[in-house]
């Protein structure tokens, strides 16, 4: 047993891996927050410590008093690169943390082939360079696109709706390509718990890989169609428009992106690209589904029919 700091475990993947934590019982969770949070403490079974991210030294003062042994970091990395940089430096100067997970969790790795990509690459990218100056044992999680972006808007979750490429809300798609690539989906729940295992682990690689369900475009729509009990208007951004920037636009992206067309034509068209080179097709030597074997990961028709049905697909109650 030893004692897991979750920084940003109050929200989004961060706390459902709080959750999972948590299910689990064999090790002391705390979250680390902005801000002071008793009554989410209380309800998750968790202390929730106050740092301020600005300064690496009151992380420290934190990790240290706490005896923290891991620290997994889910804080946004929405191009301010400085509280990341400032946890992963204090856990380096901790003289008790031993183990760090950044703020990955990407489909691939676009951080290391691609960090000039967006600013969430760069900051990403940034993470990596970070935890390797130190003398921190760390792993980068690669976890394919999160299923959970295909979830119903009116259901309860941690990680909210974003559905790329497949507006199942709007009956609509513009896939990327022919639309027969392999794509690998995985549920934030998840990948949770694979997380959550590897704890056990004696010694991490510095890449790990979470596999959930590997499908293509087209089945994915043929799911979602059958789900929603009807046809979808399905567009097809050739290779060619990819490579000059277009990409067919669907309704749910403006309030995705809240930005200028023009940004979101540059960012999906690059996304696509990675698509059509068979970069989200994982097929990694090593995966965390082979270590673990008794995670079941989530099927895609299972979410999608549960979710589109009226019914709670997020599984929130988390059970390890």
């Amino acid at each position: 047993m030893v004692v897991v700091a979750v920084a940003g475990g109050s929200s989004g993947l961060g706390l459902t891996i709080v959750q999972a934590l948590t299910a689990q019982g064999k090790h002391e969770v705390l979250i680390l927050s902005r801000k002071e949070n008793t009554e989410l403490g209380k309800r998750l079974g968790a202390l929730v410590v106050a740092v301020d991210y600005r300064s690496a030294k009151s992380i420290e003062s934190a990790l240290e008093a706490n005896n923290v042994d891991t620290v997994i970091c889910t804080i946004s990395s929405q191009g301010d690169l400085e509280p990341e940089q400032n946890l992963i430096l204090a856990a380096d100067r901790s003289p008790i943390t031993r183990r760090i997970i950044p703020s990955i969790f990407a489909g691939f790795t676009y951080p290391v082939k691609y960090p000039d990509s967006s600013p969430v690459a760069k900051a990403k990218s940034e993470a990596i360079k970070a935890v390797k100056r130190t003398s921190l044992e760390y792993t980068a999680i690669y976890n394919g696109i999160f299923l959970d972006y295909y979830a119903a808007p009116q259901l309860k979750a941690n990680i909210p709706p974003w559905p790329l490429f497949v507006d199942i809300l709007h009956e609509s798609a513009a896939v990327p390509g022919s639309g027969d690539d392999l794509v690998v989906f995985t549920h934030s729940t998840d990948i949770a718990k694979f997380v959550v295992s590897s704890l056990d682990l004696p010694k991490w690689r510095e890449e790990s890989y979470i596999l959930g369900e590997k499908l293509t475009w087209h089945e994915i729509i043929k799911l979602a169609e059958d789900a929603k009990g009807s046809k979808f208007n399905v567009m097809h951004d050739s290779e060619t428009d990819l490579r000059a920037g277009r990409v067919s636009m669907l309704p749910s992206y403006g309030k995705m992106f809240q930005l200028p067309e023009a940004d979101i034509q540059d960012l999906l068209s690059t996304a696509g690209m990675w698509f059509v080179n068979k970069e989200l097709d994982l097929n990694p030597e090593h995966a965390l589904n082979k270590k673990f074997p008794e995670i079941k990961p989530m099927k895609v028709k299972d979410f999608l029919e549960s979710s589109w049905n009226g019914t709670d697909a997020t599984v929130l109650d988390i059970k390890m």
